[in-house]
């Protein structure tokens, strides 16, 4: 009788599985020791004979290979393209700060909005790299992405699980483990890392990279994992982001501990202050010593270490308000100014900016620069021709600071002069003495409406993939679109001038077309930022849209009610009454409905449960941070405010109310703590189902 084969025989096939999850564990705990703590206990040839042996073991039982396996890191072929992945929760920005009186003066708003002073913060080098999104379920690394815009970024998994300090599987069992949470770092390369690839690419004779940052930036989108593991990119975790279920922490420190527990890397220099002037003096203490690191960092950051103490004071704009990041000193470099060259926006301003010869400063090569107006160029004396001085920060944009007078000697340089007429349609400029902008009048400039077009397609917009700043240009060079209205014809009326253009084939136009079409259903909001009125952002088209529900209720109201919107001043109010009152955007608006597109939002605030009473939000609450309930109010028609007053219905008071809780008791208002807030919802005929969508 023959006896069984490896393949076939239960008893051998158990031996290779117990085996191979053996070899399987000991690698990830190798991995750690080197990639993570940088503490190697075995070399390189007892490593390698690890791996071999479970390369081996899973070649001979494919039935065996699974994808957390260190031999599958670097697994299948180039992609085509990476898929979008909306973030659970948004991956927020951080407010700025450049020196001590800054930070003190985030740290007294951070005290008169929690009331309390007994705040413990952790502070950070901030790497200079990219952030990213990982995600964990059942203990398995199973989805990265990057941050995107912050609501919405790229899957980018297949790169990530190349990375070798980002564990696949995490060091804790998995019933030990919330169902799935998310983590969020920063990939970088490191100095040494990035001296190896120029070193190959010099003697390859190819085009140097420019700094780390971009590198880790460029490697991380590569089509092809293989050429992103061969980068040696590197990791630290900054951040626990979404929980299914309960935190197991309840603060930020004990949180990074948990997570450098689990076999996640956390940057060891992280310290925790008391005192805010500590905070400044471990800030300053790295400007100096920030060269010593074997990365780039670009300043520190600093957060509230508390996790309901984040909670109370929520996110401001795109910002949280319970963080901070100290931002090192701009670098700066001497170069010529080639030429003052001017840009024209989608609203028509010109904007004067710097023609440099190119110049290392910063971190990076710069050959353009920020010059803002003419009114900035006069002050400073900015002329073409002169030497100047360049200074970048981070990513902020390059600026130029002022000429290098010593060296204008002998030249003969002529001031700058706005021009008369635009430079891409050569219409008439307009300028009023009251502001610093200068206009084309021509509605019909091509670049205005190019500039429409992209705007309009942003993600903060209408969201319409594929369509932008190349695209938008190719439809108004073409003669396609006259408006953005004709954008929702182009299917119909323009396909075979579009599929005549050289570069645009069916697929990729086909996919344009439906990204059109599906941007129709954009809440009104989104396209109340996409229509490119003067000064309406992403913050006052939203207070607008919840105030009157509908375009028509926006287009009806009057120069009174529209200052009568919270955070709308006279302004801005003035300049969205004359938007809706000319005659080419109301037609503009009109074709859009005409054409289907939602003319209304997800959230009315006219009618509320809550319209008409003025309420104040204090202390610690434990369901909502104080934005939430904040938003939550405003979207039921209530008002609220800063302060109590006579006027005030209502104080929705937590834990740690302080004055104003004093305050309601001596005018005798009514407070209302979380639950019976909750119960006057319910009273109003608000349901807990709610909360998701207002």
């Amino acid at each position: 009788m023959t006896a069984p084969s490896s393949a076939t025989d239960p008893r051998r096939l158990e031996e290779a599985r117990e085996r191979v999850e053996a070899l399987r564990e000991q690698i990830r705990h190798h991995d750690y020791r080197y990639y993570v703590l940088q503490e190697p206990e075995v070399g390189d040839t007892q490593y390698d004979l690890l791996f071999r042996e479970l390369r081996d073991l899973e070649a001979a039982h494919p039935e065996l290979v699974s994808p957390d396996s260190p031999t599958q890191r670097v697994a299948g072929e180039a992609v085509e393209g990476f898929a979008s992945v909306q973030h659970r929760e948004p991956m927020l920005s951080l407010g700025n700060v450049f020196n001590a009186e800054e930070l003190t003066a985030w740290y007294q708003r951070l005290v008169r909005n929690i009331e309390r002073t007994d705040v413990r913060f952790v502070c950070e080098p901030k790497i200079d790299g990219l952030a990213i999104s990982l995600i964990y379920e059942g203990g398995r690394f199973v989805q990265g992405a990057t941050r995107g815009d912050g609501t919405r970024g790229e899957d980018i998994t297949a790169n990530l699980r190349t990375i070798r300090s980002i564990p696949l599987v995490l060091d804790a069992p998995a019933s030990s483990l919330p169902r799935a949470f998310e983590v969020r770092g920063e990939i970088y390369l490191s100095k040494a890392e990035f001296a190896r690839l120029n070193e190959e690419r010099r003697a390859a004779g190819e085009q140097l990279y420019m700094n780390p940052r971009n590198t880790a930036a460029g490697s991380l989108r590569q089509l092809d994992p293989r050429i992103t593991a061969s980068r040696r990119l590197d990791l630290f975790v900054y951040q626990l982001g979404w929980v299914d279920g309960d935190r197991p922490v309840d603060s930020h420190s004990a949180a990074m501990a948990w997570l450098g527990s689990l076999g996640l890397p956390t940057n060891p220099l992280a310290q925790q202050f008391d005192d805010i002037d500590a905070v400044a003096r471990f800030c300053e203490g790295w400007v100096a010593r920030r060269d010593a690191l074997e990365y780039d960092i670009d300043g520190v950051v600093t957060k509230v270490d508390d996790f309901a103490i984040q909670r109370q004071l929520g996110i401001v704009g795109r910002d949280p308000r319970w963080a901070i990041a100290w931002k090192f000193p701009a670098e700066q470099a001497v170069t010529q100014l080639r030429e003052i060259a001017v840009s024209v926006g989608r609203t028509g301003v010109l904007t004067p900016f710097a023609a440099l010869e190119p110049v290392f400063v910063g971190g990076a090569t710069v050959s353009m620069a920020t010059l803002h107006n003419a009114a900035h160029i006069a002050d400073l004396d900015i002329r073409a021709g002169d030497d100047v001085i360049v200074q970048r920060a981070g990513d902020v944009i390059p600026q130029v600071v002022a000429p290098v007078l010593s060296r204008r000697a002998g030249r003969e340089l002529a001031p700058f002069v706005m021009p008369s007429t635009c430079p891409e349609c050569g219409s008439a400029v307009m300028h009023s003495d009251d502001e610093a902008a200068y206009y084309c009048r021509n509605r019909r400039c091509p670049a205005q409406l190019a500039r429409q077009v992209e705007h309009f397609a942003s993600r903060g917009a209408m969201d319409i993939e594929g369509l932008g700043e190349k695209m938008a240009y190719t439809l108004v060079d073409e003669n396609l679109i006259d408006s953005l209205a004709d954008l929702y014809v182009l299917a119909s009326e323009k396909r075979e001038q579009l599929f005549a253009i050289k570069g645009l084939g069916e697929k990729k136009l086909g996919a344009l077309f439906a990204n059109i079409e599906a941007s129709k259903h954009q809440p009104l909001q989104r396209l109340l930022i996409g229509l490119s009125i003067r000064h309406v952002g992403s913050e006052t088209a939203r207070a607008l849209a919840v105030h009157f529900g509908t375009m028509r209720a926006l287009r009806d109201a009057s120069l009174e009610e529209l200052q009568a919107v919270a955070d709308v001043g006279p302004v801005v109010a003035e300049s969205v009454y004359d938007y809706l009152r000319d005659e080419e955007n109301v037609a503009l608006i009109d074709r859009l409905t005409a054409l289907g597109l939602r003319m209304d939002d997800d959230v009315s605030a006219r009618g509320g449960p809550l319209e008409g009473l003025s309420i104040v939000v204090t202390g610690s609450l434990d369901r909502w941070s104080r934005n939430e309930v904040e938003t939550l109010i405003k979207g039921l028609g209530g008002k609220v405010t800063g302060a109590v007053s006579k006027s005030t219905a209502f104080v929705v008071a937590g834990p740690g109310g302080g004055s104003k809780r004093e305050r309601a008791e001596t005018l005798s208002i009514e407070i209302l703590d979380e639950a019976a807030f909750v119960e006057r919802l319910h009273e109003y005929g608000w349901r807990d189902e709610d909360s998701a969508t207002t």
